[in-house]
């Protein structure tokens, strides 16, 4: 009996063993079929089948790469921009709900174009310039909808979703003219623990686009798998299996919001701690070179302080320096920045700020009881009153100062609305507002014209048609005797064409060149056998008025030049002119 109890159990020990190789076999199976891959579609173009495993920032050199071997031996400018992305998460049946938003960290980075991999210093030609490009991520809440089976396994403060963001503007070759900008930008998916340091990074996109400077792009990501493909994803040995695309991104709509403009050289308004006496000047450089910061006296300018000496690459940037030490008053502070190889000065400007530190009030020392006072049975200490109070007024002068910062910067906004409000003013048509009006010149007569007239760029255009009362130039005539007469002088009929490239004062003064061609012609009488009509050419100068600047419904002009009769062998007439017209 203990023989065959004996057997029993051996033969139970092998069946479990050949059950545990048939499940290790189905397991490593099912696992192949359940590993995360990257999509065909999705892997950027490369013969290389490990290009996947690269990171963005070797996907960046190698399309840049690419850009180079395609225009050869051209020389490219690149682009170097501010470039601001938001993730936004909406609900699918509408995309109208915001579920979740979000700000990529863009860091800026460089691809360098010396082919010997350093800058070249030959003082008699400029360095180049290095490709910009942008990395950043945005987390999310892994929010799994109340329809998925993992709900209330796996919930939203467990883990995180992060899309990854990789933005390279393509340079342009030199001699290029276009509005446009070409991107190529990899965009890749991740979910991540909470509780531990766990990532799966399992998708990546590549995408190529162009768009006008200026303009926000949206993006919207596939949220749909390709055929035969699923992404069953494990955070962590102990988690639940997730179903990237049944159990979380078919039930979203995801959207990538891009923003980009050109850098320019600024220096920026400086601000001054009144806390830590940390003096912070915020500044951009937008290309490769060697800026200077420095901060002056404006009693000894000639020894300035210099806070930054650097070679820096394009970016916005911040200096600061603690002028604790520093007496109250006026300081200026000044950014230069010149181009690195030939040293000409690409950008530099001066600025003053004015430093006030406040007097704080420390703690003093009660020197007698008088200090503290029983008001009601309850012992009120004034010194510790009036230091509250001290302290008080200092956060109010804080708040004061920073308000008084903030008007200075909405009347300058406000300022260029104005501007742009006043040239929309009355429009009808892309700007453009129609005037008429009457006026006298010894070209034009007394005349009638009617025109119309531009905001920006500032064009007019004016016909006319007068009479020639008191002189007719290059013509034979006979003058009319009295005023009653006059639609006997001789008649003009014009065409003017106006420019004004600058105005003063908000619009009102502004100085005007104009071409004005004239046909001019009088009656033959028998005491007048001569020349009965004439083409005459008036080049002309001089300031237009509008009395409440821009988008003034009223205008005078007053304008003088020579007046030459096209084919006549006669010299040339002086010419004055004077309008007045409404606008409609």
């Amino acid at each position: 009996m203990k023989y065959e109890k004996k057997k029993e159990r051996h033969i139970a020990a092998c069946l479990r063993a050949v059950a545990a190789c048939v499940v290790l076999l189905v397991s490593s199976s099912f696992a192949q079929e359940l590993r995360v891959l990257p999509r065909q579609a999705d892997i950027p173009s490369n013969d290389d089948a490990q290009s996947y495993v690269k990171g963005i920032d070797d996907l960046m050199d190698a399309r840049l790469q690419k850009e180079k071997l395609k225009y050869g031996n051209a020389t490219l400018v690149p682009e170097i921009l501010r470039v601001e992305s938001n993730y936004i998460r909406t609900d699918a049946p509408t995309g109208e709900v915001v579920l979740y938003e979000s700000s990529f960290h863009l860091e800026p980075r460089y691809l360098g174009f010396s082919p010997e991999g350093r800058q070249n210093q030959d003082k008699s030609k400029a360095a180049p310039q290095s490709v910009m490009y942008f990395v950043g991520s945005a987390r999310t809440p892994l929010a799994l909808p109340l329809v998925s089976n993992l709900s209330k396994v796996l919930s939203g403060n467990e883990a995180s979703y992060t899309v990854y963001l990789g933005i390279l503007p393509l340079p342009r070759p030199e001699n290029a003219s276009t509005d446009s900008l070409h991107y190529y930008c990899v965009i890749e998916r991740a979910i991540e623990s909470n509780r531990t340091e766990s990532e799966v990074r399992f998708e990546r996109y590549a995408k190529e686009f162009s768009f006008k400077m200026g303009e926000p792009i949206q993006l919207r990501m596939d949220n749909t798998p390709s055929e035969r493909q699923a992404y069953i994803i494990k955070i962590e040995d102990n988690s639940e299996p997730l179903n990237f695309y049944e159990d979380f991104a078919r039930h979203f709509r995801e959207h990538i919001i891009l923003n980009s403009e050109r850098l320019k050289f600024n220096l920026g308004k400086a601000s001054l701690s009144m806390i830590s006496s940390m003096f912070s000047v915020p500044y951009t450089v937008a290309q490769i070179s060697q800026v200077k910061v420095e901060l002056m006296s404006v009693v000894d300018p000639e020894h300035p302080l210099t806070l930054i000496d650097s070679v820096m690459r394009p970016a916005d940037y911040l200096a600061e320096h603690d002028v604790k030490n520093f007496t109250n008053g006026t300081y200026r502070y000044r950014l230069t920045a010149k181009e690195i190889g030939t040293g000409n000065i690409l950008f530099t400007e001066t600025k003053d700020f004015e430093k006030k530190q406040p007097m704080m009030v420390g703690q003093g020392i009660n020197l007698a009881n008088a200090d503290t006072l029983t008001v009601g049975g309850k012992k009120f200490s004034a010194q510790q009153r009036l230091a509250e109070l001290n302290q008080a007024i200092q956060v109010e002068k804080v708040k004061n100062e920073r308000l008084i910062t903030t008007n200075v910067l909405l009347k300058d906004e406000n300022k260029d609305l104005k501007v742009i409000v006043n040239a929309n003013h009355g429009d009808v048509i892309a700007g453009i507002r129609g005037r008429v009006g009457g006026g006298f010149g010894v070209s034009t007569g007394f005349n009638v014209i009617i025109g119309a007239e531009s905001t920006s760029p500032s064009f007019t255009l004016d016909a006319s048609f007068g009479l020639l009362y008191s002189s007719a130039p290059y013509l034979d005539f006979v003058a009319p005797q009295n005023f009653s007469q006059i639609f006997k002088s001789p008649k003009s009929i014009g065409l003017q064409v106006g420019w004004a490239p600058i105005t003063f004062f908000d619009g009102i003064i502004s100085p005007v060149a104009r071409l004005g061609f004239y046909g001019i012609y009088s009656s033959e009488s028998d005491s007048t056998k001569g020349r009965h009509s004439a083409t005459l050419f008036a080049p002309a100068v001089g300031l237009t008025f509008a009395p409440d600047g821009i988008g003034s419904s009223v205008g005078i002009d007053f304008t003088t030049g020579p007046v030459f009769g096209l084919g006549i062998a006669a010299p040339a007439v002086w010419d004055f002119q004077a309008k007045f017209y409404v606008k409609f």
